[in-house]
């Protein structure tokens, strides 16, 4: 009987407290809605934030805490909200919206390789979900261009490290050349100095044939 008691009024506690929690979270979702739904994030964020701290394990807050730091673009913040829920969440239409949002962050991130990835986990969740499958098609062609656009970079890199050297190559040998004509010159140079001299040895001497008295 006494057992009977205490766990009729336990449940007498819990079970209004447990009602007002609910009512608070959703009184808190709603405003939060609004205040997205009129442009106003931080508020919404503030409201999200509210309907979390009476109910942790609400998924609707969660995600849409999520869209509000995504509106804030606070996209580090969206990513570790959306990438929480996908991990803990087992309902798996959620768990494939989530999924689908960290795709979007990588996809405007242009980490297309990471967006890829969650697009297909959240078609794993949810196979019917065109905007994530044509996401994906995107995503995969912009990837496909991207790597053709660094292979043209790197090959346009290449040409020019490639001209760069041959450029440094014909001055190096414009300045050998230089230097070897420098030599010549120098060399004729010398040598008509010495022809010059050898000419005036070969000039005979002339005697002097008046005598000093």
């Amino acid at each position: 009987m006494i057992n009977n008691r205490f766990v009729l009024f336990f449940l007498g506690i819990v079970i209004p407290m447990f009602l007002a929690a609910q009512t608070s979270e959703w009184v808190s979702l709603r405003q939060g809605n609004r205040a997205f739904q009129r442009g106003d994030y931080k508020e919404a964020e503030k409201h999200y934030r509210h309907a979390l701290k009476n109910n942790p394990q609400s998924s609707r807050a969660a995600f849409n805490l999520g869209d509000a730091y995504l509106a804030q673009k606070d996209v580090q913040a969206a990513l570790e909200q959306f990438e929480n829920i996908a991990q803990k969440e087992d309902h798996k239409m959620l768990k494939a919206k989530a999924y689908h949002n960290i795709g979007y962050i990588h996809h405007i991130l242009k980490d297309y390789g990471k967006a890829i990835d969650a697009y297909k986990n959240a078609l794993r969740n949810n196979p019917g979900d065109e905007d994530t499958r044509y996401n994906l098609v995107l995503c995969q062609k912009q990837q496909e261009q991207q790597k053709q656009q660094e292979q043209k970079d790197e090959k346009k890199k290449n040409e020019q490290e490639n001209n760069k050297e041959q450029k440094n190559e014909q001055h190096q040998q414009k300045m050998s050349e230089n230097n070897v004509e420098q030599l010549l010159n120098l060399s004729r140079q010398a040598e008509q100095s010495i022809l010059r001299r050898l000419q005036k040895m070969r000039q005979p001497r002339r005697q002097n044939t008046e005598k000093n008295w």
